[in-house]
């Protein structure tokens, strides 16, 4: 399925800082894996372009809407920053009219970068 959402746009209301939630695991996380102790800081973090080389990695429904017969879509997406791998997955509510990131932490999936780098090595007979 591709993205239910334009990523600029979810960008841009993070650049504003307005209209944007996060919930208390992806603020917990954020601090863990990426030193953002606040909601503000991982807003901010995301509006000032902190979250590079966005890759979608899924699309689904909303496992928590109250609201059966109007789904909502979570995206999520890989990212990289700097030596970083990352993982986001956040939300539009229209009922709300505020976005949520849902979750923001390390990507559990290994760093394709470092997975390219293997490989190579391991051709090279090293």
């Amino acid at each position: 399925m591709p993205p239910a959402y334009d990523f600029g746009l979810f960008v841009g209301a993070c650049r504003k800082g307005v209209d944007v939630y996060v919930t208390r695991g992806a603020t917990v996380t954020a601090d863990r894996d990426f030193g953002l102790r606040t909601q503000f800081e991982v807003v901010a973090f995301v509006g000032n372009g902190g979250v590079e080389t966005p890759a979608h990695a899924n699309t689904e429904e909303w496992k928590n809407n109250p609201n059966a017969n109007d789904p909502i879509y979570v995206d999520s997406y890989d990212f990289y920053s700097g030596p970083k791998y990352g993982y986001l997955a956040f939300m539009y509510n229209p009922t709300t009219k505020k976005w949520m990131i849902k979750s923001f932490k390390a990507n559990d999936r290994g760093d394709p970068r470092f997975l390219a780098l293997g490989l190579a090595l391991k051709k090279a007979g090293l």
